[in-house]
Protein backbone atom coordinates (compact mmCIF):
# COMPACT_ATOMS: atom_id res chain seq x y z
CA UNK A 1 0.00 0.00 0.00
CA UNK A 2 1.56 3.23 -0.98
CA UNK A 3 2.76 5.61 2.29
CA UNK A 4 -0.03 8.58 2.33
CA UNK A 5 1.42 11.78 1.30
CA UNK A 6 2.58 13.95 4.56
CA UNK A 7 0.83 17.12 4.81
CA UNK A 8 0.40 18.19 8.47
CA UNK A 9 3.76 19.52 8.85
CA UNK A 10 3.33 22.10 6.21
CA UNK A 11 1.84 25.16 6.06
CA UNK A 12 -1.56 25.67 3.28
CA UNK A 13 -0.27 27.81 0.65
CA UNK A 14 -4.29 29.02 0.58
CA UNK A 15 -7.42 28.18 2.45
CA UNK A 16 -10.73 27.84 0.92
CA UNK A 17 -14.16 28.08 2.25
CA UNK A 18 -14.00 24.47 3.28
CA UNK A 19 -11.14 23.50 2.37
CA UNK A 20 -6.90 24.09 2.70
CA UNK A 21 -4.36 23.78 -0.35
CA UNK A 22 -0.82 22.78 -0.25
CA UNK A 23 1.89 22.26 -2.46
CA UNK A 24 2.80 19.14 -3.01
CA UNK A 25 5.78 18.19 -1.05
CA UNK A 26 6.99 15.50 -3.88
CA UNK A 27 5.93 17.38 -7.42
CA UNK A 28 5.97 21.00 -6.52
CA UNK A 29 3.69 21.98 -9.89
CA UNK A 30 0.94 20.19 -8.18
CA UNK A 31 -0.93 21.09 -5.71
CA UNK A 32 -3.02 19.42 -3.00
CA UNK A 33 -6.67 19.98 -1.53
CA UNK A 34 -7.94 18.71 1.26
CA UNK A 35 -11.22 19.18 3.32
CA UNK A 36 -10.57 21.27 6.43
CA UNK A 37 -11.24 18.90 9.93
CA UNK A 38 -13.55 21.62 11.10
CA UNK A 39 -15.64 21.59 8.17
CA UNK A 40 -15.86 17.82 8.25
CA UNK A 41 -17.62 18.09 11.61
CA UNK A 42 -19.38 21.13 10.93
CA UNK A 43 -21.27 20.02 7.99
CA UNK A 44 -20.98 16.31 8.49
CA UNK A 45 -20.65 15.26 11.97
CA UNK A 46 -23.38 14.20 14.48
CA UNK A 47 -25.17 17.13 14.56
CA UNK A 48 -25.64 17.93 11.05
CA UNK A 49 -29.03 17.45 9.53
CA UNK A 50 -29.42 13.28 8.30
CA UNK A 51 -29.58 13.68 4.70
CA UNK A 52 -26.16 15.24 4.98
CA UNK A 53 -24.86 12.21 6.53
CA UNK A 54 -26.30 9.92 4.19
CA UNK A 55 -24.63 11.71 0.83
CA UNK A 56 -23.44 8.87 -1.18
CA UNK A 57 -19.60 10.71 -1.44
CA UNK A 58 -19.88 12.61 2.09
CA UNK A 59 -17.28 15.12 3.06
CA UNK A 60 -15.70 14.43 -0.51
CA UNK A 61 -18.80 16.05 -2.49
CA UNK A 62 -16.44 18.76 -3.58
CA UNK A 63 -13.86 16.56 -5.15
CA UNK A 64 -16.76 14.97 -7.22
CA UNK A 65 -18.16 18.45 -8.40
CA UNK A 66 -14.64 19.49 -9.72
CA UNK A 67 -14.19 16.21 -11.43
CA UNK A 68 -16.94 16.06 -12.77
CA UNK A 69 -16.96 19.46 -14.49
CA UNK A 70 -13.24 18.51 -15.48
CA UNK A 71 -14.69 15.36 -17.21
CA UNK A 72 -17.91 17.28 -18.88
CA UNK A 73 -15.42 19.90 -20.19
CA UNK A 74 -13.30 16.51 -21.70
CA UNK A 75 -16.32 15.15 -23.09
CA UNK A 76 -17.67 17.97 -25.29
CA UNK A 77 -13.88 18.91 -26.14
CA UNK A 78 -11.38 16.30 -25.30
CA UNK A 79 -9.16 18.78 -23.97
CA UNK A 80 -8.37 20.79 -20.97
CA UNK A 81 -9.45 24.70 -21.75
CA UNK A 82 -7.45 27.44 -21.01
CA UNK A 83 -10.30 28.56 -18.03
CA UNK A 84 -9.76 25.64 -15.82
CA UNK A 85 -7.66 23.80 -13.48
CA UNK A 86 -5.99 20.72 -14.95
CA UNK A 87 -7.15 17.66 -12.48
CA UNK A 88 -4.54 15.43 -12.24
CA UNK A 89 -5.95 12.67 -9.60
CA UNK A 90 -6.08 11.42 -6.14
CA UNK A 91 -3.64 11.59 -3.28
CA UNK A 92 -3.69 9.26 -0.23
CA UNK A 93 -2.86 12.07 2.56
CA UNK A 94 -2.11 12.31 6.73
CA UNK A 95 -5.16 14.63 6.27
CA UNK A 96 -7.75 12.30 4.30
CA UNK A 97 -7.99 12.23 0.62
CA UNK A 98 -6.35 14.80 -1.11
CA UNK A 99 -7.65 16.24 -4.60
CA UNK A 100 -4.36 16.62 -6.74
CA UNK A 101 -4.53 19.14 -9.39
CA UNK A 102 -2.28 21.11 -11.49
CA UNK A 103 -0.83 24.58 -9.82
CA UNK A 104 -1.33 27.57 -11.69
CA UNK A 105 1.79 29.96 -10.52
CA UNK A 106 3.43 33.05 -11.55
CA UNK A 107 6.84 33.21 -13.23
CA UNK A 108 8.77 33.34 -9.42
CA UNK A 109 6.89 30.10 -8.66
CA UNK A 110 4.41 31.76 -6.09
CA UNK A 111 0.82 31.57 -6.34
CA UNK A 112 -0.77 33.86 -9.10
CA UNK A 113 -2.70 36.05 -7.77
CA UNK A 114 -6.50 36.36 -7.17
CA UNK A 115 -8.81 38.62 -8.65
CA UNK A 116 -9.75 39.50 -5.33
CA UNK A 117 -5.35 40.48 -5.21
CA UNK A 118 -5.67 42.34 -7.75
CA UNK A 119 -8.80 44.31 -7.12
CA UNK A 120 -7.34 45.02 -3.70
CA UNK A 121 -3.76 46.12 -4.98
CA UNK A 122 -4.85 48.90 -7.50
CA UNK A 123 -3.84 46.38 -10.43
CA UNK A 124 -7.30 46.00 -11.88
CA UNK A 125 -7.49 47.64 -15.28
CA UNK A 126 -8.85 47.57 -18.17
CA UNK A 127 -7.17 45.11 -19.77
CA UNK A 128 -7.14 42.89 -17.30
CA UNK A 129 -11.21 43.63 -17.29
CA UNK A 130 -11.12 42.08 -20.73
CA UNK A 131 -8.81 39.26 -19.64
CA UNK A 132 -11.91 38.35 -17.33
CA UNK A 133 -14.82 38.75 -19.89
CA UNK A 134 -13.09 36.66 -21.79
CA UNK A 135 -12.23 33.94 -19.30
CA UNK A 136 -16.54 34.49 -18.67
CA UNK A 137 -17.00 33.77 -22.58
CA UNK A 138 -14.97 30.49 -22.59
CA UNK A 139 -17.19 29.56 -19.58
CA UNK A 140 -19.99 30.50 -21.19
CA UNK A 141 -19.25 28.58 -24.05
CA UNK A 142 -18.88 25.47 -21.87
CA UNK A 143 -20.71 22.81 -20.33
CA UNK A 144 -19.46 24.08 -16.72
CA UNK A 145 -21.81 24.77 -14.65
CA UNK A 146 -21.17 27.75 -11.90
CA UNK A 147 -21.90 27.39 -8.29
CA UNK A 148 -19.98 30.11 -6.84
CA UNK A 149 -18.69 33.19 -8.13
CA UNK A 150 -16.22 35.31 -5.95
CA UNK A 151 -12.94 37.27 -6.25
CA UNK A 152 -11.06 34.36 -4.65
CA UNK A 153 -12.39 31.59 -7.33
CA UNK A 154 -10.19 33.17 -10.10
CA UNK A 155 -6.41 34.05 -10.62
CA UNK A 156 -4.68 35.68 -13.07
CA UNK A 157 -1.65 34.09 -14.95
CA UNK A 158 0.21 37.22 -15.65
CA UNK A 159 2.97 35.93 -17.92
CA UNK A 160 -0.08 34.38 -20.13
CA UNK A 161 -2.33 36.86 -20.09
CA UNK A 162 -5.00 34.68 -18.92
CA UNK A 163 -7.53 34.12 -15.70
CA UNK A 164 -7.97 30.74 -14.61
CA UNK A 165 -11.45 29.43 -12.50
CA UNK A 166 -9.66 27.10 -9.41
CA UNK A 167 -13.20 26.59 -7.59
CA UNK A 168 -16.84 27.61 -7.49
CA UNK A 169 -17.81 24.89 -10.24
CA UNK A 170 -19.98 22.09 -9.99
CA UNK A 171 -24.24 21.58 -9.54
CA UNK A 172 -25.24 21.33 -6.47
CA UNK A 173 -28.68 19.74 -7.25
CA UNK A 174 -27.81 16.98 -9.21
CA UNK A 175 -31.68 16.74 -10.55
CA UNK A 176 -31.75 20.73 -11.27
CA UNK A 177 -31.62 21.96 -14.89
CA UNK A 178 -28.56 22.88 -15.46
CA UNK A 179 -26.71 19.51 -15.79
CA UNK A 180 -30.20 18.36 -18.50
CA UNK A 181 -30.19 21.80 -20.19
CA UNK A 182 -27.36 23.43 -22.01
CA UNK A 183 -30.13 27.02 -22.75
CA UNK A 184 -31.22 26.95 -19.09
CA UNK A 185 -27.23 26.42 -17.94
CA UNK A 186 -26.06 29.33 -20.07
CA UNK A 187 -29.01 31.81 -18.44
CA UNK A 188 -28.31 30.74 -15.52
CA UNK A 189 -24.72 31.27 -16.35
CA UNK A 190 -25.20 34.35 -17.76
CA UNK A 191 -27.35 36.09 -14.91
CA UNK A 192 -24.27 34.60 -12.40
CA UNK A 193 -21.96 36.98 -14.48
CA UNK A 194 -24.14 39.98 -14.04
CA UNK A 195 -24.33 39.97 -10.38
CA UNK A 196 -20.66 39.44 -10.39
CA UNK A 197 -19.87 41.74 -12.52
CA UNK A 198 -21.69 43.78 -9.55
CA UNK A 199 -19.78 42.87 -7.11
CA UNK A 200 -16.58 43.23 -8.50
CA UNK A 201 -17.70 47.11 -9.09
CA UNK A 202 -18.60 47.38 -5.63
CA UNK A 203 -15.20 46.47 -4.88
CA UNK A 204 -13.74 48.77 -7.08
CA UNK A 205 -15.72 51.69 -5.33
CA UNK A 206 -14.73 50.63 -1.97
CA UNK A 207 -11.15 50.95 -3.07
CA UNK A 208 -11.59 54.23 -4.24
CA UNK A 209 -10.89 53.71 -7.51
CA UNK A 210 -11.25 56.98 -9.93
CA UNK A 211 -13.98 58.03 -11.24
CA UNK A 212 -12.84 57.62 -14.69
CA UNK A 213 -12.70 53.99 -14.60
CA UNK A 214 -16.49 53.73 -14.33
CA UNK A 215 -16.99 56.02 -17.30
Amino acid sequence: MPQAVVLRKLSPLAKGGSRYVYRHPENPAHLIKVIRPEVIEDRFGKGTHWYKRLRRFGKYLSYHREVQEFLAVHAATDETPDFLQRVIGFAETDLGLGLVIEGVFSEDGALSPSLGDLLKEHRYTDEIRDRLEACFEQILNSPVILSDLNVGNFVYVEHEDRFVMIDGMGNANPLGLKGLSQRFNRRAKLKRFQRFRGRIERYLRQYEYPDSFFS
